[in-house]
C-alpha cells in the first residue's frame, strides 16, 4: 500500500476487505504512521487487539491486528517483523511471523537469519507472510 494507513480512504478499504473475507489475524506493512494512531484503526476494524511498530518518517512501519477471542501472543518484534503466537481452540500453537524484507541488498542476510532463529526456537505450526520480494 503506497498511501498509508493514516489515509482515510485506505481505512475505509482496509474495513471493508475485512467484512468481506473475516480473517482473525492480519498483518500490516508499510502502514507509514507512528503506532499510537492504530488505536483508532483498530477500533475502526471491530479487532481487538494490535501490536503496531512505528514508521520512520514516510516510510516502513508494521502492524498486527487480531479479532475477540483469538489468543495471541507477541513473542518479539522489531522495525522488519512481527513474531507471534495464536492458541488454537484444539490447544495447537501456530506461530506467525509477519515480515517486511530488508531493501539494503547487503542486509538481506541479516533478515534470513532472523527468520532462521524464529524456526529455530519453535517446533510450533508456521506461517510467514508479509513482504519478501527483496530476497
Amino acid at each position: 500500500n503506497c498511501r498509508g494507513v493514516g489515509n482515510p480512504a485506505t481505512v475505509r478499504e482496509l474495513k471493508q476487505l475485512l467484512v468481506a473475507n473475516d480473517p482473525d489475524i492480519v498483518f500490516l506493512c508499510e502502514t507509514k504512521i507512528h503506532s499510537n494512531a492504530f488505536s483508532r484503526i483498530r477500533s475502526t476494524c471491530r479487532m481487538e487487539g494490535c501490536l503496531a511498530v512505528c514508521s520512520e518518517g514516510r516510510s516502513g512501519g508494521l502492524a498486527l491486528m487480531w479479532r475477540e477471542g483469538v489468543r495471541v501472543t507477541v513473542q518479539n518484534y522489531s522495525k522488519y517483523h512481527i513474531d507471534a503466537s495464536d492458541s488454537m481452540q484444539d490447544g495447537e500453537n501456530l506461530r506467525f511471523t509477519g515480515f517486511y524484507g530488508q531493501v539494503d541488498p547487503r542486509l538481506r542476510q541479516h533478515a534470513w537469519d532472523m527468520l532462521r532463529r524464529v524456526k529455530s526456537r519453535n517446533n510450533e505450526k508456521w506461517i510467514v507472510g508479509g513482504i519478501l520480494t527483496t530476497f
